[in-house]
C-alpha cells in the first residue's frame, strides 16, 4: 500500500465534496474502490465502498448543515482494511465499516473547523488594489488548498489509526465466518430501507421491493 497515494486520494476526495469539482470521487463507493485499486484489490474496495455508500445515502449535505464526511473516511477505512489483512475477511470488514462510521464524525468536525477558518480568512482584510478580482481568486485558491491539506491529514491519520486498531482487534476478536456477514446484511438492509424514501418510497417502488423480498427469501431457503 502506497500511503502517500492514499493521503493524496483522501485530499482529492475531501475537496471534491464541496470545494472543487464535485465529480463524485468523494462518494464512499468511488473513494473506497479507488483505494482498493491502489492496493491491487479493487473488488474488496468496491464491496466495502458499496456498504459505506448505503450508510451515506441518507446524509444530505445541504447548505451549511453539519454532516459526517464520508469520502475521506471511506479512503481511510479501506486503506486500514487493506493494511490489516492480506486476504478477504468479513470479520475485519465489519470492523472497518464500524471504524469508518466513527471516523466520518471526526472528519466532519474537521470540516467545521475548516469553515470557521474560511470565515476568518475572508474577513482578514478588505479587497483592495488595482485588481481585487485577482486577490479574491488567490484567497479562494488558498482556501481550497487548506481544505486539501485538511483532508490529506485526516485521511492519513485515519488510515494509520485504523490499521493499528484493525490489526489489534482482529487478533483479539475471533468471529464465526457466518456471523459477520449476517451482521453486515442486517445493518445494510436497515440503511437501504431508510434510504428508500429518497427514491420515491414504497408506493413508487412496489415491484422492486417485491422482487427483492422474493430473491432474499429464495437465497435463505436455498442456503
Amino acid at each position: 500500500m502506497n500511503w502517500l497515494a492514499v493521503g493524496l486520494l483522501g485530499g482529492v476526495a475531501g475537496v471534491d465534496a464541496t470545494s472543487l469539482a464535485q465529480t463524485m470521487v468523494s462518494r464512499p463507493f468511488i473513494a473506497a474502490t479507488l483505494t482498493g485499486v491502489l492496493a491491487g484489490r479493487p473488488e474488496e474496495g468496491a464491496i466495502l465502498g458499496a456498504m459505506l455508500e448505503l450508510f451515506a445515502l441518507v446524509i444530505l449535505p445541504v447548505g451549511a448543515a453539519r454532516y459526517p464526511e464520508s469520502g475521506t473516511a471511506a479512503v481511510a477505512a479501506s486503506a486500514a482494511y487493506m493494511g490489516s489483512t492480506a486476504i478477504m475477511s468479513p470479520a475485519v470488514m465489519l470492523i472497518a465499516v464500524l471504524f469508518a462510521l466513527v471516523w466520518e464524525r471526526i472528519a466532519g468536525w474537521s470540516v467545521i473547523l475548516d469553515r470557521r477558518f474560511n470565515e476568518q480568512f475572508v474577513a482578514l482584510a478588505p479587497l483592495s488594489g488595482a485588481r481585487p478580482d485577482r486577490e479574491l481568486e488567490r484567497r479562494h485558491l488558498a482556501a481550497v488548498t487548506v481544505d486539501f491539506i485538511r483532508a490529506f491529514a485526516i485521511t492519513a491519520a485515519g488510515a494509520t489509526v485504523g490499521t493499528l486498531a484493525l490489526r489489534s482487534v482482529a487478533q483479539l476478536w475471533s468471529m464465526n465466518a457466518v456471523i459477520a456477514p449476517a451482521i453486515l446484511s442486517i445493518g445494510l438492509s436497515c440503511m437501504a430501507g431508510a434510504a428508500l424514501p429518497l427514491f420515491g418510497g414504497v408506493r413508487a417502488r412496489k415491484a422492486a421491493l417485491l422482487v427483492g423480498i422474493v430473491c432474499g427469501s429464495l437465497i435463505l431457503l436455498l442456503r
